[in-house]
């Protein structure tokens, strides 16, 4: 009797995500673009065999893992600088990132001199930077990159068994749903109304994960 194999379902993402970046590589200037294809081509296979597998630790290693999504990641990220397109580059870079930092924070013993909580203030500080650097430009690649990075950070806090009181939950939770409805009344008002609704579902997105993680501790 044939049994499941859910760690074919990576080498089939690798192979595919390889295939395009190879194309896209050669034949485009896009590599930012390529890059970002070829990881969302690569992880959905990755998540399935992790999901399916019995015991993924023992095909993915979490150290392995994280390494190999933070020497992604730092790459692109000052790739992105470089080429004048910094905003795109945090993108891209938090895409590659924050999955294996994820995979590693639910697997992998910590590595982090960093406490969970304190590890939950750094990230959201970014993901706010990351959503006003992009109100003087991109606004949309400044939320889409502030969503990923602030709700991996809720994320990071929960599965590392980090534990907000009641006061500094409500704090980020009143301070995330007025700011986000500050930015769109801001930006509806300076006839930006589509960057205000990106902004605003933003920081909504992130306090409604910070008032979530409350019931699933």
């Amino acid at each position: 009797m044939s049994r499941p194999v859910p760690e074919a379902a990576p080498i089939v993402g690798l192979v595919l995500a390889f295939a395009f970046a190879l194309f896209g590589f050669l034949f485009s200037a896009d590599h930012l673009g390529t890059a970002l294809v070829g990881v969302a081509l690569l992880y959905p296979f990755v998540a399935f065999g992790v999901a399916r597998s019995e015991d993924p630790t023992a095909v993915f290693r979490p150290d392995v893992v994280l390494a190999v999504g933070f020497l992604g990641g730092a790459p692109v990220l000052l790739y992105g600088v470089a080429t004048g397109r910094p905003l795109f580059g945090a993108f891209v870079a938090s895409v590659v990132a924050v999955p294996p930092a994820l995979y590693h924070a639910r697997f992998g013993e910590s590595v982090n001199p960093l406490s969970a909580s304190a590890s939950l203030a750094v990230g959201l500080l970014v993901a706010l930077g990351l959503l006003a650097y992009g109100a003087a430009g991109n606004l949309l690649l400044g939320a889409l990159s502030a969503v990923v990075v602030g709700l991996g950070a809720v994320d990071y806090h929960r599965q590392r068994g980090g534990t907000l009181d009641r006061r500094a939950r409500t704090v980020g939770v009143v301070g995330c749903l007025g700011g986000g409805l500050a930015a769109f009344g801001l930006l509806a008002v300076t006839d930006r109304p589509t960057a205000g609704l990106a902004a605003g579902a933003v920081l909504v997105a992130i306090g409604g994960a910070l008032a979530l993680e409350a019931d699933l501790q």
